[in-house]
């Protein structure tokens, strides 16, 4: 584009045609707002996919602390249920060991 301006003539040759200076600079104040708009829109994909990464880290450690809950608590009545069967267990044991004894008194005398 060829540009000239004077104070009576406010053209610009384009192409083989004049093209008022009003236009150019419409053009140029487009240009520059697309810019701008363009600066701001990868600004804010830039911020998005940073929150996306750390909130698909959020998420994932949410999962496993979920998944630690749920094992810790499983582990918890396992451990409860070992306990109550080994006293049950014990328990027999005794009984059993009495049971003999006295059988065993018995045929002494």
């Amino acid at each position: 584009m060829n540009c000239f301006a004077s104070v009576w003539r406010k053209e610009c040759v384009a192409h083989g045609a004049l093209v008022p200076m009003e236009t150019v600079t419409e053009y140029a104040d487009r240009k520059t707002e697309l810019e701008g708009k363009i600066g701001s829109l990868e600004t804010e994909r830039n911020s998005l996919l940073g929150d996306i990464v750390t909130l698909k880290e959020r998420i994932s450690t949410l999962e496993l602390e979920k998944a630690v809950n749920m094992l810790e608590g499983e582990v918890q009545a396992l451990r409860t249920e070992k306990a109550v069967l080994e006293e049950k267990a014990a328990k027999f044991s005794e009984e059993t060991f009495e049971v003999e004894s006295q059988g065993s008194e018995g045929l002494q005398v």
